[in-house]
């Protein structure tokens, strides 16, 4: 349902939970949480939830959208990051449905119907293919006049290829092409996260290197995540009008981002 590599970073990542879960209110609320109070509007606008934050993870932004009053449920492909989701729910005081399904799998692993899904990792997804199939499960787990909010390329932005271009170089630039994200030690066990970034023709490839440290016995584990530049406006146009979407637009929140900048999110509606 996931790939290894998603399995890999999420378990370490969750191996170092001591080191972000007492800040992770605050980076979320600073780095997404204007994202999140976003969504909670829009739902809101729609006469309230239920709601599915079906990228969620480890439940982070799920939190945080309950924290608003939010009614929402949570999903994610990773069975391992849904099983911790469940725990970090409960230690955080918040009794939170979760479940494991694909996004093309939505409407056969929930008998619910939302009216509105937030994903912010869309844009990540590699094939035409899967993108398509991915919009008909989306679509089909949405009440009539439901929406699909989501990240990705926004109305209006260039979508020629010099600008394609130029968007995937500032994205390969955001981070150095290498660093060390991490070190951190529990129960014995000592990890060191190192990220490495590749450049390709339309997407860069972040390797996530997690050198371990048991008890003198060291090993190496590697998770490879691709991060395409493709979906420009006009095939997400396409794409989603063929999966039965009734409109697609873009909608700015003036003022909402951790710098005081604006938001902008997608919203697809059935």
């Amino acid at each position: 349902m996931i790939s290894d590599a998603w399995q890999t970073q999420y378990h370490w990542e969750w191996f170092r939970r001591d080191a972000w879960r007492p800040t992770f209110r605050h980076w979320k609320r600073g780095r997404f949480g204007g994202s999140c109070a976003c969504f909670t509007e829009i739902v809101r606008e729609l006469g309230g939830g239920p709601a599915l934050d079906c990228s969620c993870g480890f439940g982070l932004k799920t939190i945080v959208m309950a924290d608003m009053g939010l009614d929402v449920v949570g999903s994610d492909g990773c069975a391992f990051a849904v099983e911790k989701a469940r725990e970090l729910a409960e230690l955080e005081g918040h009794d939170i449905e979760y479940f494991t399904s694909a996004w093309s799998e939505l409407p056969e692993r929930t008998g619910r119907r939302f009216v509105a899904i937030f994903n912010d990792a869309l844009s990540w997804t590699v094939t035409r293919e899967a993108f398509e199939a991915s919009l008909r499960g989306l679509r089909d787990a949405l009440e009539p006049r439901g929406v699909l909010v989501f990240m990705g390329a926004t109305e209006g932005s260039p979508s020629d290829d010099e600008s394609r271009q130029k968007l995937l170089l500032e994205s390969y630039d955001r981070e150095p092409p290498f660093r060390i994200e991490w070190t951190h030690e529990t129960a014995g066990i000592i990890c060191t996260a190192l990220a490495v970034r590749e450049l390709g023709d339309d997407y860069f490839d972040e390797h996530h290197l997690y050198l371990i440290n048991d008890a003198g016995s060291q090993q190496l584990e590697v998770a490879t995540i691709r991060q395409p530049v493709t979906w420009d406006w006009p095939i997400l146009v396409e794409m989603f009008s063929a999966a039965g979407f009734s409109k697609l637009e873009t909608r700015t929140f003036a003022e909402r981002a951790a710098d005081g900048g604006s938001i902008r999110l997608n919203i697809a509606m059935r």
